[in-house]
């Protein structure tokens, strides 16, 4: 009888590790490969609350799908403190130096480059 028990718990332990889910894309990235990411669309988000413009939370959804993308823990930590780091960085300076035209422009093409940037390495990893 012990015999079959252990042999049933092997088999089980045997299936469950055989059918435990693939890694996400974002598995085994470094703070290096979303680096040009996070920091433009983290400057987008910022912009976009700092001049009143609603719905622009670009960089909280790219960390929400960085996470379900299967991110490690510390990756997570990472990205956040970098957009932390960014956010401190221009909480002072006046809306009047960046509430202008030039800066919307060049940060939602480089937010728009972040984004496809993001596509491509989920893709490439998955």
């Amino acid at each position: 009888m012990a015999n079959i028990k252990s042999c049933v718990f092997a088999l089980s332990i045997g299936l469950l590790a055989g059918c435990s889910p693939a890694p996400g894309p974002a598995a085994g990235l470094t703070i290096a490969d979303i680096q040009p990411i996070v920091t433009p669309l983290t400057y987008r988000e910022l912009l976009g609350a700092m001049c009143g413009e609603p719905n622009i939370a670009v960089k909280t959804a790219f960390l929400a799908d960085l996470k379900v993308a299967g991110a490690s823990a510390a990756l997570m930590s990472e990205a956040e403190a970098e957009a932390a780091k960014i956010e401190a960085a221009e909480r002072d300076t006046p809306n009047e130096y960046v509430c202008t035209v030039e800066l919307f422009e060049s940060t939602e093409k480089n937010a728009a480059v972040a984004q496809k940037a993001w596509t491509d390495l989920k893709t490439r990893k998955s």
